[in-house]
């Protein structure tokens, strides 16, 4: 993708630790769960391995985030994550140059996990933002998704966090199984009287060969109707809009000028190497590169991957689908420049009926989905193709 020079200087390290202690029922995600033991040395040396062998991907880059996700980094045994994490920093440094800067460091942490030791040595090592998977506060929602920790241990770890921490998120799922708006309410309720600085809130999905999809289709579990998740999201929007959060991402918001560095990077284009067993990279022009999940032979040295060459089609439907996620929306102007006038007419007419109905508005020479176009924006990206 087009980009002015400033773009260019950014890019981001994703690292993904594909380790848990159980795999919750919604997750899809890679990961090896049930160890009883981990060689975290190991792991941190082999990470460290592929970013040295990466490490020219990284030219010109001066502002770099990073992101620690999985999987459950929290896990992590902290010497090896800070020698881990400052190793990729040195990378980078020796390839760019001193004046290169790590405006956010994240780590993805389980409520469980959070003590004072693990807390000051994330700090210590460096990271700046941590996001904690909370998802509800209500303990039987909570146990009927497989995660390990109740409310209690969210309100424990929350306090903990907040002496090391300016720059804390919650995560938060809608449409449970048995969820009601009710129950929704008291999640809101909690997570506004805590008030961090950044909410995502994701709509489940029943993702293929994740324990809920199964118990779905044993007709163990019902899913939610469509009207009902409608009214959770129109909930979550109005109870974060009067608690002073912006919606900047069809599931993120923030309060004002904390919204995610690294997370915004994905929808702008700018580049990201991923590090790790299944982890994804993007160059920021039109190539992508998948590592293959094999974590035995990813501790042994051996990185196989794949690499996906984006079409200009692929390239165009990327962008219509990236940027008319986030409150700016898509840059016509941008749009334009990179696919040409053809392109350009033909993605305004398929834009007229969804103006006409208020799902789409025009500001700036952006096209931004409204409360009701998000609602269907998958519809809505697709047509658009």
């Amino acid at each position: 993708m087009v980009r002015d020079s400033e773009k260019l200087k950014r890019g981001g390290i994703y690292i993904h630790v594909p380790f848990c202690r159980g795999k919750c029922s919604y997750c899809s995600f890679y990961s090896v769960g049930g160890l009883k033991r981990i060689d975290w040395k190991t792991f941190a040396e082999a990470v460290v391995g592929e970013m040295r062998l990466r490490v020219s991907e990284t030219n010109g880059w001066r502002n770099v985030t990073i992101y620690i996700g999985g999987g459950t980094p929290s896990m992590m045994d902290v010497v090896d994550l800070a020698w881990m994490l400052d190793c990729v920093r040195e990378s980078i440094v020796s390839r760019t140059g001193a004046d290169v800067m790590f405006p956010e460091i994240t780590i993805e942490v389980n409520p469980d996990d959070v003590d004072e030791h693990k807390a000051k040595a994330w700090r210590d090592a460096g990271i700046s933002r941590v996001s904690m998977g909370v998802q509800s506060m209500v303990d039987q929602e909570l146990k009927s998704i497989g995660r390990r920790h109740d409310v209690s241990q969210v309100h424990d770890a929350y306090v903990i966090l907040r002496k090391y921490f300016s720059n804390i998120s919650l995560d938060m799922i809608f449409g449970l199984p048995g969820q009601t708006l009710s129950s929704l309410e008291k999640t809101l309720d909690e997570f506004l009287r805590l008030k961090p600085e950044h909410i995502s809130a994701y709509s489940l999905m029943y993702e293929e060969r994740s324990l809920l999809t199964k118990q779905l289709e044993r007709g163990e579990i019902e899913e939610q109707p469509e009207n009902i998740s409608v009214e959770m999201f129109s909930l979550i929007n109005a109870r974060l809009r009067d608690g002073g959060y912006e919606r900047y991402e069809i599931s993120n918001y923030s309060l004002p000028g904390r919204r995610s560095v690294h997370n915004s990077s994905y929808w702008e284009g700018i580049p990201y190497i991923g590090l790790g067993p299944s982890s994804h990279s993007f160059d920021g022009y039109g190539v992508r590169r998948w590592n293959h999940a094999d974590i035995k032979a990813y501790n042994n040295g051996r990185v196989s991957y794949e690499v996906e060459h984006l079409s200009s089609d692929e390239r165009r439907e990327e962008m219509i689908m990236t940027m008319l996620r986030v409150k700016e929306g898509l840059d016509l102007k941008r749009f334009r420049e990179e696919f040409g006038e053809r392109e350009y007419e033909r993605l305004l007419k398929k834009c007229r009926p969804y103006i006409r109905t208020g799902r789409i508005v025009r500001e700036c020479d952006s096209l931004c989905l409204t409360d009701a176009g998000v609602m269907i924006s998958d519809d809505i990206v697709s047509s658009l193709f």
